[in-house]
């Protein structure tokens, strides 16, 4: 028997063409058995007409059924045939997609059930600052504009010592197109209206007095006339808002306890990692 030169067998075209033998090969094998057959029943008829008849506004024909049946009969050939081929493995989105759809399974084991009040009031109490109320400042203040002055801060500065000494704010200082007094509004409010650093000086300004702050517009001299502390709403305000994290934290414990069965039913098998890493998984992996 004559050898293939040793050229020809370094072809990628000569690899391509065997691993698709192969797979014909391997394809062939499998299908040469009869699989399971595909069971068709009342249930199932009934569900699938249920589906076409809303995608058509109408109850189905007798052919329009059928030839949904074998739409979805043809899928769960290729489906199953894919499975048998290995074609699910070593997929990227496949696997993600699985790993999803367990998660899903997981969380939705968890209890059912409706929080009552006691058990809202402890969601609501372990993070006081997550549905606190921020606090509020009424303020008036007095613009030394960016435009039309050399050194804004300078004039704010001038500004602030006449108001110190009593003078009236009405009539001092540039028109500013917000006006000069402001009703109770939040720090990010005031950060939309006049800039970041204008409402990070607030929470450092002492009520009753002047004080300087820029803001997108210049220099202001800022009195913060009242400020509402931050506050927690009543039950029945964040009623909705609790009962909504009160089912994810249910959702996630459960998905947590599912983490840690499989943890302790596949567990990992370290093997030269460094000291450090090999610690810190292992404390983990607890």
């Amino acid at each position: 028997m004559r050898r293939v030169p040793r050229r020809v067998l370094s072809e990628p075209l000569v690899h391509f063409a065997a691993l698709g033998l192969l797979f014909f090969a391997v394809h062939a094998a499998l299908t040469c058995e009869r699989g399971e057959p595909l069971a068709v029943d009342g249930a199932r008829v009934q569900a699938t007409g249920n589906a076409l008849a809303r995608r058509l506004g109408r109850v189905a024909t007798p052919a329009e059924l059928a030839e949904a049946l074998q739409v979805e009969l043809d899928e769960e050939r290729l489906y199953r045939e894919a499975l048998a081929l290995g074609l699910d493995r070593d997929d990227p989105i496949v696997r993600r997609r699985l790993i999803q759809k367990l998660r899903f399974v997981h969380e939705d084991l968890a209890e059912q059930g409706e929080p009552d009040d006691a058990a809202l009031l402890a969601v609501r109490d372990a993070d006081p600052a997550r549905y606190s109320l921020p606090a509020r400042y009424a303020l008036t203040q007095v613009l030394a504009a960016r435009d039309r002055h050399l050194d804004p801060r300078a004039a704010a500065q001038a500004l602030q010592q006449r108001l110190l000494a009593g003078a009236d704010p009405v009539g001092l200082g540039d028109l500013c197109v917000h006006g000069q007094r402001f009703g109770e509004r939040t720090a990010a409010a005031y950060a939309g209206i006049l800039g970041e650093s204008f409402a990070a000086a607030l929470s450092d300004m002492t009520p009753g007095t002047w004080s300087i702050a820029p803001s997108t517009l210049g220099w202001h001299v800022v009195r913060v006339d009242a400020v509402r502390a931050p506050s927690l709403p009543e039950l029945a305000t964040l009623r909705p808002r609790l009962r909504a994290d009160w089912e994810a934290a249910r959702r996630d414990a459960s998905s947590q306890a599912a983490i840690r069965e499989l943890r302790a039913r596949f567990p990992a098998s370290l093997h030269e990692l460094p000291a450090e890493v090999a610690s810190a998984l292992a404390e983990r992996e607890r």
